[in-house]
């Protein structure tokens, strides 16, 4: 055999092989690529095994409660214990006011002087029972003595003894008035309104001038507080009751004192909700030495606590549906179901909850929005073949 016969055979052998191999790619079965379409019943969508689309759910457990930083809305209030509203027992005319908003008074320090035709009729009734008291006393001595003397009759004495109980009482009634409303007995109608703490006069209601009467409504005539006692009322949600407790530390938090925190103890639980808000009163007490906190201040409230008998679920897992706050749980390799939690506590990271849940569940924490929306939409399409059933069933029994 020459050379160009060899090359013929040799690029024949080549092409046959070539071809042969080509035949045998082109007659193998390419491999069934896995179906991945989840089936819906219900709230519950299971996917098959080995579903990519499964395999890319993430999910997270839950866990036994941890503590949790709630924080709430609060407003800084003036202490009761150590806060005095004052105003006149008796109706009269301001003639003068001796002290100011922000100015400190002592205990029984002058606030204001009133000229009052009703203190002055006061101290006329008390003025004339002591001199009627003076008068029914010498009477008395003159009937015992005419007694003993000349024998008057028994009546007289007694009726002189009757008169001086009066006088006595009547005498004791006017004084007693004048001391309780802090008058002198000297009628000069002029009634001293005085402080019955110390403190800082934080709020004045009136004017050199005004005409004041105890029986109409309207704000007190002075507040005198301790600035360095305050309240704090939180507005808690009814969702955070179980973690509240008095004797609670409070951290409050204030826009002008970025850099500082002010500790406050919890000493009152409301018994009742705010029908409107659905939110609970809850008072704390604090010390307010450096007076950086002021009366009617808005602050941030924050409650480090456990809620007692809960579960904590992944934040993330929790969406809202409906108003009612759900996740998709793990039931079995590839099966997800649908489930309403009910919060009471939440932060960043976790959502606390008294039911709804097992310890140990896994719930989707990446995807969960993407179960919900095959959840609409077979739910969509279940309702639009039932309307389109319907209707031919109507359009047949025409």
């Amino acid at each position: 055999m020459n050379k160009n016969e060899l090359r013929i055979s040799f690029s024949t052998t080549l092409t046959l092989a070539v071809y042969a191999l080509l035949l045998s790619a082109c007659s193998k079965t390419p491999e069934p690529v896995p179906a991945d379409e989840p089936v819906i019943a219900g709230t519950t969508v299971s996917f098959p095994a080995n579903s990519p689309t499964a395999r890319r759910l993430l999910t997270g457990p839950v866990v036994a409660a941890q503590e949790n930083v709630l924080s709430l809305p609060a407003r800084i209030v003036w202490d009761e214990d150590h806060t005095s509203r004052i105003a006149s027992p008796v109706a009269g005319r301001l003639d003068e006011i001796m002290v100011q908003p922000g100015s400190p008074v002592n205990a029984g320090q002058a606030l204001a002087y009133l000229n009052s035709p009703e203190l002055g009729s006061a101290q006329t009734e008390s003025t004339r029972a002591q001199a009627e008291l003076a008068q029914f006393e010498h009477n008395m001595v003159r009937a015992n003595e005419l007694f003993a003397v000349s024998g008057v009759a028994a009546k007289d004495v007694e009726q002189a003894q009757l008169d001086l109980a009066r006088a006595h009482a009547e005498a004791e009634r006017t004084s007693l008035r004048l001391k309780s409303l802090g008058a002198a007995n000297a009628v000069d109608q002029h009634y001293v309104l005085r402080s019955p703490i110390a403190g800082v006069v934080v709020e004045r209601n009136t004017n050199p001038g005004m005409e004041w009467r105890p029986d109409q409504p309207g704000a007190p005539l002075f507040v005198v507080s301790d600035p360095t006692y305050l309240w704090c009322w939180i507005d808690a949600p009814e969702r955070a009751l179980n973690m509240l407790r008095p004797g609670m530390k409070v951290a409050l938090h204030s826009s002008a004192w970025p850099q500082e925190t002010f500790k406050a103890e919890i000493d009152h639980i409301g018994d009742a909700l705010d029908a409107t808000s659905r939110t609970i009163k809850v008072r704390a007490r604090l010390r307010n030495p450096e007076r950086h906190l002021k009366g009617e201040m808005f602050v941030t409230a924050e409650l480090t606590s456990k809620a007692r008998g809960a579960l904590d679920v992944p934040a993330k897992a929790v969406f809202l549906n409906n108003e009612q706050q759900q996740v998709f749980v793990k039931t079995a390799d590839g099966q997800f179901s649908r489930k309403t939690i009910t919060p009471v506590a939440a932060n960043e990271d976790w959502v606390s909850i008294a039911q709804g849940l097992n310890k140990g569940d896994e719930v989707v924490v990446d995807g969960a929005l993407y179960l919900e929306k095959l959840v609409e939409e077979r739910s969509a399409q279940s309702g639009a073949n039932a309307a389109s059933q319907s209707a031919s069933t109507d359009k047949s029994s025409k």
